[in-house]
């Protein structure tokens, strides 16, 4: 019994010196290393000091030695993401945006099951998503704009990622329709999928995701209809469909909807109707963009209510004014302090400008009306443009 015993023991011992990081975490770091060029900036990592004191390698303090953070961004690292990385159990956080990286994404880091933080960001990351990340169940953030990656955004990442709460894939040739799945992604409260080549129309299940605060579509080839389920983001401080094909009428009670909005971004769509009066109730709003659609009929009066307001692209629609009504947005547009720029050319304005013109900010830097039916004595305008 007591061999057996011993003998139990011993087993029990090796397997732990097994799962030291002597046998795992440095020699992944140093296939890490191999794999780039570093310019000297992974000089630190030489025997001459413990590999919990090379450069961005942060160990944890309940199990010593053990990697819970890679930290390498910005450092110029050059080359493909070495597959020893998956090795890296304990890893909470790997951050290498802002490098060189190239090749795929190793599918081992869906062995990282204890990953919360994921930002690849601005490298030349190419091939797919590795369906295998939605493993790292524990996943808050996954950045991976800014790379050229491409394909279906898979699936099972809105399948399994529940806790995730940012994914920003914008600046890729993603293809394919946004998953239905990231509606079961209660806490997101960001999603950036612009300038990408992703097709369909926004699914309505999104709606339900009660935390949203930014979302971000620009650029991109998706149609239909804004579904209604989207107006209960009661949160949203950014929303920008801009340069897709959407269609239909913006809601009269959006201001309502969106209180807390700071951009709304709809140019480069088909969205006709008029522009609803309620946007100014956006008491935050900072940049109003409608370029390029079918709006029609009057500019709402109310804009001057936002004293935030900077921006203001209502350019390429067709919207009117002339000398007995449509103008008044002008006069309310001098309590924007902070304007700095109007764009009106390409619509149906016409009569004369009201002379109320010359008070808008003095910060104005760009105002634009060609390609209206404006008439009389403009000069004045110039007063405060220089």
């Amino acid at each position: 019994m007591r061999a057996i015993a011993i003998s139990f023991v011993w087993s029990f011992l090796a397997i732990l010196m097994t799962s030291t990081p002597t046998a795992s975490d440095k020699p992944a770091l140093l296939a890490f290393k191999a794999q780039v060029s570093h310019g000297g900036s992974l000089a630190s990592w030489n025997s001459s000091v413990g590999f919990c004191s090379w450069q961005g390698v942060v160990c944890s303090q309940r199990r010593p030695m053990r990697v819970v953070a890679l930290t390498l961004d910005g450092t110029g690292l050059v080359g493909p993401l070495s597959p020893a990385i998956g090795n890296l159990t304990f890893l909470r956080m790997l951050n290498l945006r802002s490098n060189s990286f190239h090749g795929v994404i190793p599918a081992s880091l869906g062995r990282l099951r204890r990953l919360r933080w994921l930002y690849l960001d601005t490298n030349s990351f190419s091939g797919t998503i590795p369906a295998n990340l939605s493993a790292c169940v524990r996943m808050i953030e996954m950045r991976l704009d800014n790379n050229t990656l491409g394909g279906p955004i898979p699936a099972e990442l809105g399948e399994k990622l529940t806790s995730l709460e940012v994914i920003t894939l914008r600046n890729n040739s993603f293809t394919g329709p946004i998953p239905t799945s990231l509606a079961n992604l209660s806490h997101l409260h960001a999603v950036s999928l612009a300038d990408n080549q992703l097709v369909g129309s926004i699914p309505p299940g999104l709606g339900s995701i009660q935390s949203m605060r930014y979302f971000g579509l620009f650029n991109n080839l998706l149609n239909g209809m804004l579904p209604p389920s989207i107006y209960n983001w009661s949160l949203l401080e950014t929303f920008d469909v801009g340069q897709n094909m959407f269609s239909g009428s913006i809601p009269d009670d959006i201001g309502s909807k969106f209180p807390k909005l700071r951009y709304l971004g709809a140019g480069g769509n088909h969205f006709t109707g008029t522009i609803p009066s309620s946007i100014s109730n956006m008491s935050s709003l900072v940049r109003l963009s409608l370029v390029q659609n079918n709006f029609s009929g009057y500019v709402p009066p109310m804009l001057g209510k936002l004293g935030t307001l900077q921006e203001v692209n209502l350019a390429v629609n067709k919207l009117e004014a002339n000398d007995n009504k449509g103008w008044e947005f002008i006069t309310s547009l001098a309590n924007c302090s902070q304007l700095l720029r109007l764009s009106l050319n390409f619509n149906s304005f016409g009569g004369q400008l009201p002379g109320t013109i010359v008070n808008l900010s003095t910060t104005l830097q760009t105002l634009s009306l060609s390609s209206n039916m404006i008439s009389g004595i403009i000069w004045l305008v110039w007063k405060h443009l220089g």
